[in-house]
C-alpha cells in the first residue's frame, strides 16, 4: 500500500478534481484493515463494488448524470458488498462512517449557501453516512466536493454551518481516507471480534481506546525532547534529576490516577528536569485543583481535568452575555467539572474524559491563559480559523465578530477527520521543543524564559505561525 498512502514519498498527485484511483485503493485498504483485524478470512470478504451492488451502468444512468466521471470511477472500484443489508457479518466502513451512501442519499441533508442555485447543487455529495451510533444530533457524515475533489467530515447536519462558512479550507478526499487508515495503523482505532468484552464502546466491530502506546511513548519521548533540549541551553548543562513526576504532580497522593491511566504513565516515565519553567512562565504543576478526596474518590467514571505545567497565575474566566443583560462564566471544562471550581491556575491541563466514552482521548490536553488571545485577529487554530471567531458566521471577513478566548490556543478547530477533540499532548509537547531548539523561546538557569506573557506572541502577525499545529486527527 506504501503507493497509495500519502506520505513525502508518495505526495499528492497533480489531478484536476478527484483522485478516484488513489482513493478506492485506500478505500479497499481501510475495508481490509477491518476485516482482517476482526479474524475473519478475506475469502469471504465481499468485494462487490459500490456500482455493482446497486444495479451498474443502467440502473445508475440517473445517479450518474448528477456526478463527476471521477466520482462514477471511484464507485466503479471502491468495495460495498460487505455493507449491504443482509450482508452476512455486520461491518461498518470505519468507526466514524458506516459506509458509502446509497444513491438516494446521495445529496440528503447537505446545506447550502443562500446563493446557491439549483444548477450548483449536485456539487456537493453525502459520500458516506456517519455512524450514528456515536450519539451525534442529525449525523450526516463525509462530505466531497466533487468539484475540487475535496472532503470534510460531518458528524452532524449542524456542523454545516461551519463547514460552509465560506472560509474553512477543505482537504483532498485521499489525505481524509489516508487519515483514517493512520488511526487504524496507529491503534487508534481497532476492529474486535465476537469475543471482546473490554469496556470501550464498540459499534460493530470498532472500538476506541482512550490512549495507546504509541500515544505514550511519543509523549514521553517529546517531553525528553523538550527537557533535554532546555538543559543543553542553560548555562551550566545540567542534566535530569532523575525518572518520574508523579508523586511531585500529585502532590503525593499517586493513587488519585488509576495505574493504568495516560496521567500515570507518562508521568511515571518522564524525566525531572533540572530547571523550574518547563514553557514560558509554566512549572511543574504540584497540586490538582479538580482531584478528588483521596480518601473519598468521587464516583465517576471520568477523569478529572488534571494539571501537568501550571502558572501562578489563575486561568482566565470567559463570560457569556445572557439576553437579560448579565454575564455568566463559561467552564472550559465539561460536565461534571464545569461547576466545582470558580477558580482555577492556569496552564496545560489533561483534558476532562470518559475513558470507554465514545470520543475518548485521555491524552488530550489544553492550555489555559490568564488572558484572553486574539483580538489582534493573528492567532489561529489548525483549520485556520482565527481564535475567537464566529465559526457559524458566513462570509469571508472572520475578523468582523472576534471574541479573544484563552482556551484555543494550538487547539485543531473544526476537525476534518473525527469528531473534535482536545489536541494530543505529545503534538503540544514537540511544537514546545521545537520553538526552544529553534531559538525562538530563550532559556536561562531558570529554564524557559519570557513568563506568561511570551504567549502573547501568537497573536501577532510576525509569530503567530508558531503557535498554530498543523491540523490531524
Amino acid at each position: 500500500m506504501a503507493e497509495w498512502r500519502v506520505s513525502d514519498e508518495a505526495p499528492l498527485r497533480e489531478i484536476e478534481g478527484l483522485d478516484h484511483e488513489r482513493c478506492a485503493a485506500l478505500h479497499n485498504y481501510i475495508v481490509e484493515l477491518g476485516w482482517t483485524q476482526r479474524g475473519l478470512p478475506l475469502d469471504q470478504l465481499d468485494k462487490r463494488t459500490w456500482w455493482e451492488c446497486y444495479g451498474g451502468d443502467a440502473a445508475l444512468a440517473e445517479t450518474t448524470a448528477r456526478l463527476n466521471s471521477p466520482v462514477v470511477s471511484f464507485l466503479k472500484a471502491a468495495w460495498h458488498g460487505f455493507a449491504m443489508d443482509g450482508a452476512p457479518k455486520l461491518h461498518y466502513f470505519h468507526r466514524y462512517l458506516y459506509g458509502l451512501c446509497t444513491p438516494a442519499q446521495l445529496w440528503q441533508n447537505i446545506n447550502y449557501a443562500d446563493d446557491e442555485d439549483e444548477s450548483n447543487k449536485r456539487r456537493y455529495v453525502k459520500l458516506y453516512m456517519a455512524n450514528w451510533a456515536l450519539g451525534a444530533t442529525h449525523p450526516l457524515g463525509l462530505i466531497l466536493d466533487q468539484d475540487g475533489g475535496t472532503a470534510m467530515q460531518h458528524m452532524s447536519v449542524h456542523d454545516t454551518e461551519i463547514t460552509m462558512n465560506g472560509r474553512q479550507t477543505w482537504l483532498p478526499l485521499e489525505i481524509i481516507l489516508d487519515g483514517l487508515v493512520d488511526l487504524i495503523e496507529q491503534g487508534k482505532i481497532r476492529a474486535v471480534d465476537e469475543t471482546y468484552a473490554g469496556e470501550q464502546e464498540r459499534t460493530e466491530p470498532w472500538i476506541m481506546p482512550s490512549y495507546t502506546q504509541r500515544d505514550l511513548d511519543e509523549a514521553v519521548d517529546a517531553f525528553t525532547q523538550l527537557v533535554d533540549a532546555i538543559h543543553v541551553r542553560m548555562p551550566e548543562r545540567p542534566r535530569s534529576e532523575g525518572v518520574g513526576l508523579l508523586d511531585i504532580v500529585t502532590g503525593g497522593h499517586p493513587e488519585i490516577l488509576p495505574a493504568d491511566s495516560f496521567a500515570h504513565l507518562f508521568l511515571a516515565a518522564c524525566p525531572r528536569p533540572a530547571f523550574k519553567f518547563i514553557a514560558p512562565g509554566l512549572g511543574i504543576a504540584t497540586t490538582q485543583p479538580f482531584a478528588p478526596d483521596p480518601e473519598h474518590p468521587a464516583n465517576t467514571a471520568t477523569v478529572f481535568p488534571f494539571l501537568l505545567f501550571a502558572s501562578p497565575s489563575p486561568a482566565h474566566q470567559p463570560t457569556q452575555p445572557t439576553p437579560w443583560g448579565t454575564q455568566i462564566l463559561i467552564s472550559p471544562f465539561a460536565r461534571p467539572f464545569d461547576t466545582i471550581n470558580t477558580t482555577y491556575p492556569s496552564g496545560l491541563y489533561l483534558s476532562e474524559t470518559d475513558p470507554s466514552g465514545p470520543h475518548p482521548f485521555s491524552d488530550g490536553s489544553k492550555l489555559l491563559l490568564p488572558y484572553a488571545l486574539g483580538s489582534n485577529a493573528c492567532a489561529r487554530t489548525s483549520d485556520g480559523a482565527l481564535i475567537g471567531e464566529n465559526a457559524r458566521r458566513e462570509g469571508h471577513d472572520a475578523a468582523a465578530e472576534l471574541q479573544p478566548t484563552s482556551t484555543q490556543l494550538f487547539q485543531l478547530g473544526f476537525n476534518h477527520f473525527i469528531a473534535s477533540h482536545d489536541v494530543q499532548l505529545r503534538y503540544v509537547l514537540c511544537r514546545w521543543a521545537e520553538l526552544v531548539e529553534e531559538g525562538k523561546w530563550d532559556v536561562d538557569e531558570h529554564g524557559v524564559m519570557g513568563g506568561v506573557e511570551k504567549w502573547r506572541e501568537a497573536d501577532k502577525e510576525e509569530s503567530w505561525a508558531d503557535y498554530c499545529l498543523p491540523m490531524s486527527w
